[in-house]
């Protein structure tokens, strides 16, 4: 039985992660900044997580735990500018960041001493987040900028693991309905959960960019 993490998890893409891996006989822990969870089942344990906090972080890997994992889905995330607007707010900026990028990479460093051989670090970024974005414009920054730094985090992190064998990836989930993406979004959170588990049973190479099953351009 494989043992992970999915950060997020309470709603969208993430809940539809775990539900997935759960329903494979996968053991989860997850989070959700309140601590609470809609998924009762007893493979799965949600843990109060705020990445925004070192603190919260912190607590977040002592309750862990000395169990060793397989597996580490970095899903949480915010957006929280408007889609319409491409001015830099300062504010927005630092609260983006230090939740898509400083707390995923505070936590990640926090849980490599715990990750088996062979496990596998699967960042959830974004097209927007891309140098290769078919649609660019200037809207969203914030979120645009901290996704495309996580990218390269993930590039820097495949390779300076690849001695332990653990792989790391950037995963692309395409415009998905969730809070973030709306109702109009083409895709459904459990296509991108499918698009997860399949990257996770794959021999893929490390430090490369997913979108629905395929490596794409950063």
């Amino acid at each position: 039985m494989k043992y992970g993490i999915v950060t997020g998890s309470s709603r969208g893409i993430g809940l539809a992660t775990a539900e997935l891996l759960i329903a494979h006989n996968y053991k989860i822990i997850g989070s959700s900044t309140s601590g609470n969870h809609p998924l009762k089942h007893p493979n799965f344990q949600c843990l109060k997580l705020d990445l925004s906090s070192s603190n919260s972080i912190a607590n977040f890997v002592e309750k862990i735990g000395n169990i060793h994992i397989d597996f580490l889905i970095n899903n949480a995330g915010i957006l929280i500018e408007k889609w319409d607007v491409s001015t830099i707010n300062m504010v927005q900026l630092k609260s983006t960041f230090n939740i898509n990028l400083f707390g995923t990479i505070e936590l990640t460093e926090k849980l490599i001493p715990k990750l088996n051989t062979n496990a596998h670090i699967v960042n959830i970024t974004s097209d927007w987040g891309s140098f290769s974005e078919q649609n660019f414009d200037e809207f969203q920054p914030h979120y645009k900028m901290s996704k495309a730094a996580l990218n390269m985090y993930t590039k820097l992190l495949a390779k300076r693991l690849e001695e332990k064998q653990i792989k790391v990836s950037s995963l692309d989930p395409g415009w998905t309905q969730t809070d973030m993406g709306g109702l109009e979004a083409n895709r459904k959170p459990q296509a991108a959960a499918n698009d997860i588990f399949n990257l996770l049973n794959s021999n893929v190479k490390s430090g490369q960019f997913w979108n629905k099953g395929k490596a794409r351009s950063w």
